[in-house]
């Protein structure tokens, strides 16, 4: 029995025994100095109050820096869907609007002609046996909406333009080289219009037949010979025509149209070297060089285009145009009638006259 006393004595001392270090020892570690990374201890960070309380003041705006900005976004979202809402509310209120006057126009429709003597304030809907001269006026009042002149003068329209130029015939395929023009015209009624215009085009070829005309063969040798194989040829051609339009709808923005009219012709041609040269043979001497023709022509002309307006008083205008000489020309003017080539010019200049020109061009609207 003592031995089993002592035994349990001896258990109990070394219990307290181990709990008193285990508690110095965990006292310690906690007490310690901190340790970094490579083992080595390291010294507390100094603090006071009014330090933690400045860095607690920072974590705090910090926090209210991320709120306020993702209250920026909200609010952003919420501007733009306020925008939307209204946008959407505003179209409802229209729609709502025009269903309600269309609703009320065909309740007032059916009350009408329901009622066997209907009054005055359903003549908008029901049609009487004595309305027929009022029915008949109808188209006059749908001008009036398109507002468009019925009488010459009301609108003076002014047609500044520029295109390119085709010319063909038998034996010439030709392309211009200038194209310009003005037109002055006004509305006759609400779809025909006449104008006023005038025309400059220009346009170059080569002349490889030259000598035609020589005497002798030796004087074409040399004429040749001094002007080369071939001679750069200008030919300009300045009109006046008068012309009317056809307006094909009634549309005020969009007005596609055919037409035609006639043009008197000038035209003038001539080789851009004009150098003399003096042939001396037989005893006579030829002075040859500068030839030039000048002639006068009618030709008519179909037009197809459209109109096409961006304000009341300004727009584009875009036109197809296709003329052709009405017989020959006349008044025919050569500067020197014993030149090798004036026969030469003369021919080119009357076969470009009687050619079919074809002309595409594109020029500014303005309304006065």
């Amino acid at each position: 029995m003592k031995t089993k006393s002592m035994i349990k004595l001896f258990l109990s001392l070394s219990v307290i025994s181990s709990t008193f270090v285990g508690a110095i020892a965990n006292d310690a570690v906690l007490n310690s100095d901190p340790i970094d990374i490579n083992g080595y201890v390291t010294e507390p960070n100094a603090t006071d109050h009014e330090l933690e309380k400045v860095r607690g003041e920072l974590r705090n705006q910090k926090n209210a820096i991320k709120i306020n900005k993702e209250k920026s976004k909200t609010y952003d979202k919420l501007g733009r869907s306020t925008e939307k809402l209204a946008e959407v509310t505003e179209e409802m209120i229209e729609e709502r609007k025009e269903s309600q006057v269309t609703i009320a126009k065909y309740n007032k429709k059916i009350e009408c002609l329901m009622e066997e003597n209907p009054g005055k304030d359903c003549d908008a809907y029901v049609k009487r046996k004595h309305d027929t001269v009022s029915v008949g006026q109808a188209a006059p009042q749908i001008v009036h909406e398109v507002q468009t002149p019925t009488k010459m003068g009301d609108v003076i329209k002014l047609l500044p333009y520029a295109g390119i130029t085709s010319i063909q015939s038998e034996n010439e395929d030709l392309e211009g080289s200038l194209n310009i023009g003005l037109r002055v015209e006004s509305d006759v009624s609400e779809r025909i219009s006449v104008g006023l215009g005038f025309n400059y085009s220009t346009l170059q070829t080569t002349d490889f037949a030259n000598g035609v005309q020589a005497y002798t063969p030796d004087f074409r040798r040399n004429y040749n010979q001094f002007y080369g194989e071939g001679r750069e040829v200008e030919y300009s051609n300045l009109n006046f025509d008068i012309y009317s339009k056809y307006f094909l709808t009634k549309t005020e923005r969009f007005r596609p149209y055919v037409g035609g009219g006639v043009a008197y012709n000038r035209t003038s041609s001539n080789y851009s070297d004009n150098r003399g040269t003096n042939i001396s043979a037989g005893g006579f001497n030829q002075q040859f060089g500068d030839e030039e023709i000048t002639a006068n022509s009618i030709s008519a002309r179909i037009l197809a285009g459209s109109e096409i307006l961006f304000t009341k008083s300004f727009g584009l205008n875009l036109e197809l145009q296709y003329s052709k000489a009405l017989g020959s020309s006349f008044g025919n003017q050569e500067n020197n009638v014993e030149g090798f080539d004036q026969t030469r010019l003369r021919n080119l200049t009357d076969e470009i006259n009687d050619a079919h020109t074809i002309s595409v061009t594109a020029g500014v609207l303005v309304l006065f």
